[in-house]
């Protein structure tokens, strides 16, 4: 489905259109194994979700053996799928179908995430061994299952979330365009963040979340705006200025690291503002050790993971004390275990009353760890609510390139009489038993 863009660049196409040019480049060779090596990453959901289609498509009709390395599981379980096989320390500890491997507690002890279904059942008490076809949700039935969620989700108490309502940048009217000749990226943005918040941006590729954070931290200058910091004129400030209150981390920590050193990346921001000696070798020691990095202090960069490295360029921010971090897909290409340890790391950040905002393609972030989420499509704010709220609101989620989360299907499937609810009740739930 590409070759009404055939006079195209393939730099000027969407994520999921370059991950339909790679299969075309690839199939055009009629191999006998197709090896997709993390697929889904960096696509928005929607667009996760037809490039699955489109595997599952190719295998059915060209009769080859496909494999799929995948950390997004839920995800590739949409369609059929004959075995799984799951990794740890260069081993295969596991080789089997998905509702063999479902009942198993392989993927926690691994540290890969199960469906979300699959866990609010296991809080239920429900017994897996006596379900056929746990990992297709349509098929999924038994004529207790519903009656033992209900049980379980009446006996939850009421969750409640704290609100966070004084404001700490407001954006109105906000406005930008590449070029003069293109349709604007933002179109009228108005937007208050507030003080102690945690919150997400959502959207399709290319839907302007990524030009929204440039065009706050000073990156590029927005046609019309009216762009406040509690209260006074943050528009005419320049990015060094800005970056005094707001710090900005990419998704590739490779393209914010100049240094060899762990201690020197942290210390630049303060050398370069002239801060002494003696004040920037105390912040920096600070800042690693709330970073978890004070151990690697003396470590060459390149002798670091990829998350150790994303966290290395979090304490180059955090050393100049901002008041709001925006981060680029904080968890893009990390297993699950790293990807808790990058969000627990984040929650606590946000404890000491950093702001802290995530442009995201990862709905379960989203849900897990924000209770207020911006949907951005075609460069407006279609909704500005509940992270609960979008993913169960389906016209929301046509418009914005979103997928329903399972939660949801999973109790409109099993006829529960509020399907909302138990998604909301059930986020809360996890949320409580995560930080235990």
């Amino acid at each position: 489905d590409i070759s009404s863009h055939l006079d195209n660049r393939p730099q000027a196409l969407s994520g999921g259109q370059k991950q339909r040019v790679s299969m075309a480049g690839v199939l055009v060779d009629e191999v006998p194994i197709l090896l997709f090596d993390e697929p889904l990453a960096n696509l928005d959901p929607a667009a996760g979700k037809q490039a699955i289609e489109l595997i599952d498509q190719i295998h059915q009709e060209s009769k080859t053996t496909v494999l799929i390395i995948e950390h997004r599981l839920e995800d590739v379980l949409y369609c059929d799928v004959d075995r799984i096989l799951v990794f740890s320390e260069g081993r295969i500890i596991s080789d089997c179908g998905p509702d063999e491997l479902l009942r198993t507690d392989i993927l926690a002890e691994t540290g890969i995430r199960e469906p979300l279904y699959i866990t609010a059942m296991k809080y239920a008490g429900v017994d897996l061994e006596a379900l056929p076809d746990l990992a297709n949700l349509k098929k999924l039935h038994s004529p207790y299952l519903k009656e033992e969620m209900e049980q379980w989700l009446n006996a939850i108490p009421e969750i409640r979330i704290p609100k966070h309502e004084t404001p700490l940048l407001t954006l109105e009217d906000l406005s930008y365009r590449y070029r003069k000749d293109k349709p604007f990226v933002l179109d009228d943005v108005s937007v208050t963040f507030n003080k102690g918040e945690m919150l997400s941006i959502v959207g399709k590729n290319g839907a302007g979340k990524s030009t929204l954070s440039k065009a706050i931290c000073g990156f590029i200058k927005p046609s019309f705006t009216d762009m406040r910091w509690e209260g006074t004129d943050f528009s005419t400030l320049s990015i060094k200025e800005r970056a005094d209150h707001i710090g900005y981390v990419m998704q590739n920590p490779n393209q914010m690291i100049s240094k060899t050193m762990i201690f020197d990346e942290v210390a630049l921001g303060l050398v370069l503002r002239g801060v002494s000696e003696e004040e920037i070798k105390e912040r920096v020691e600070k800042v690693l050790k709330v970073c978890g990095l004070y151990s690697y202090r003396n470590w060459p960069i390149s002798a670091l993971s990829f998350g150790q490295k994303k966290r290395v360029t979090i304490a180059a921010i955090l050393v100049l004390n901002p008041e709001m971090i925006i981060l680029d897909e904080p968890t893009a290409g990390q297993d699950f275990k790293h990807y808790t340890e990058m969000m627990t790391f984040l929650e606590k950040l946000n404890q000491l009353g950093v702001s802290v905002v995530m442009i995201t393609h990862d709905m379960h972030l989203m849900l897990e760890y924000t209770n207020r989420a911006l949907v951005v499509a075609d460069g407006k704010i279609l909704a500005d609510t509940e992270s609960v709220n979008v993913l169960t609101n389906q016209e929301l989620i046509e418009k914005a390139s979103l997928k329903e989360t399972t939660l949801f299907t999973f109790a409109k499937v099993l006829g529960m009489a509020d399907p909302f609810s138990f998604t909301k009740k059930f986020i809360a739930y996890d949320r409580e038993v995560r930080l235990k």
